[in-house]
């Protein structure tokens, strides 16, 4: 099977589950430092975080699916994620920021490894679609919603 048949995913660890994202959409993964509070806006918006001379909104995965989000520290990881909406849909900053709780990792799979998730739960407002990848259960996560979300937040 060549290279061409391969799609390149970065798995993202969240503390209840792995989401897959395009390597081309993950710009660093960093340690968080600095965040500045949302103020008046959602739960899952944490606030904006400095990455390079930049102000990342800073995400959180659970919060948007209705859970307890954990607070922001030193041990804190993010994914800096190109911030591409749908439409043209442009953000107030290219990037978008998105907490995980564990080390992700870059995979290979071919479109045949990537099933339909027939028996997946309840929506999540970031998951375009629940997949199982050689049986184990993935989120795809939808950059572009989260990209829409943020400029409602902001709106």
């Amino acid at each position: 099977m060549s290279s061409k048949d391969q799609l390149k995913c970065v798995i993202l660890t969240l503390r209840k589950e792995n989401v897959i994202v395009p390597n081309a959409l993950v710009a660093e993964i960093i340690s968080v430092k600095d965040v500045e509070e949302a103020g008046n806006r959602p739960d899952w918006y944490l606030g904006d975080m400095k990455w390079r001379g930049a102000d990342v909104p800073l995400l959180s995965f659970e919060a948007a699916g209705g859970e307890d989000t954990s607070r922001v520290n030193l041990n804190t990881q993010a994914v800096v994620l190109y911030a591409v909406g749908r439409n043209g849909e442009k953000s107030d900053s290219p990037y978008l920021g998105l907490v995980m709780s564990g080390v992700p990792h870059v995979s290979h799979f071919s479109r045949d490894q990537i099933k339909t998730d027939t028996e997946a739960g309840d929506e999540h407002p970031m998951v375009a679609q629940k997949v199982r990848i050689n049986g184990a259960s993935v989120s795809i996560l939808d950059v572009d919603e989260m990209v829409h979300m943020v400029s409602d937040a902001a709106a």
